[in-house]
C-alpha cells in the first residue's frame, strides 16, 4: 500500500500556524505526517514565502513572525527526521516546466512551481486555499483539495 502524501502550498502551509478556514484539515495533515501515515511535500520556495506571510500577518494582526517561523522550521526539522517530510528543491528544470505551465494557463511562475513541485514529489493531492492554484493543477491532471 502507497502511503498518501500531501502536497502543501503556502497558502496551505500557513494554515498550520495561523488560524484559518482550513487549518482543521492542514492539522489533520500534520497529525497523520507525526504519525507516520502520510508525509507532506513542500517546495523550498514555500519556505520563504511563508516568511513573507508570517510578516504580513505581524503587521495585520499582532502576530510574531519569527517566533512563528522557528515554530515551523522546528516542526519541518522533526518531519523530516522521522521522513515524513519531502521538500523539492527549486531547480532550473522545475522553473523551466513551471514557465511552460504558467503560459499555458496565464498564472504566475511561482503558483505554477506549486504544481510542477507537486508532480516532482510524486505527491497524492495538493492542498492549497488557491482558487486558481485549484482550477489549474486540476486542468492539468494533478489531484488537488481547496481549503476553505
Amino acid at each position: 500500500m502507497v502511503a498518501k502524501r500531501y502536497y502543501l502550498d503556502t497558502s496551505a502551509l500557513v494554515k498550520r500556524y495561523v488560524l484559518e478556514r482550513g487549518s482543521d484539515v492542514v492539522d489533520r495533515v500534520f497529525a497523520e505526517a507525526h504519525a507516520k501515515k502520510s508525509s507532506i511535500a513542500l517546495s523550498l520556495w514555500n519556505v520563504g514565502e511563508a516568511a513573507v506571510v508570517f510578516d504580513k500577518y505581524g503587521r495585520r494582526i499582532g502576530l510574531d513572525p519569527k517566533k512563528t517561523m522557528r515554530l515551523m522550521l522546528s516542526e519541518l526539522r522533526t518531519l523530516s527526521l522521522i521522513h515524513s517530510l519531502v521538500v523539492v528543491r527549486v531547480s532550473h528544470r522545475a522553473v523551466l516546466r513551471s514557465a511552460k505551465v504558467a503560459l499555458r494557463h496565464g498564472i504566475y511562475v511561482a503558483d505554477a512551481l506549486q504544481i510542477v513541485s507537486c508532480e516532482i514529489s510524486k505527491s497524492t493531492e495538493l492542498l492549497t486555499a488557491d482558487r486558481e492554484l485549484y482550477e489549474v493543477a486540476v486542468s492539468e491532471g494533478v489531484s488537488a483539495k481547496l481549503l476553505g
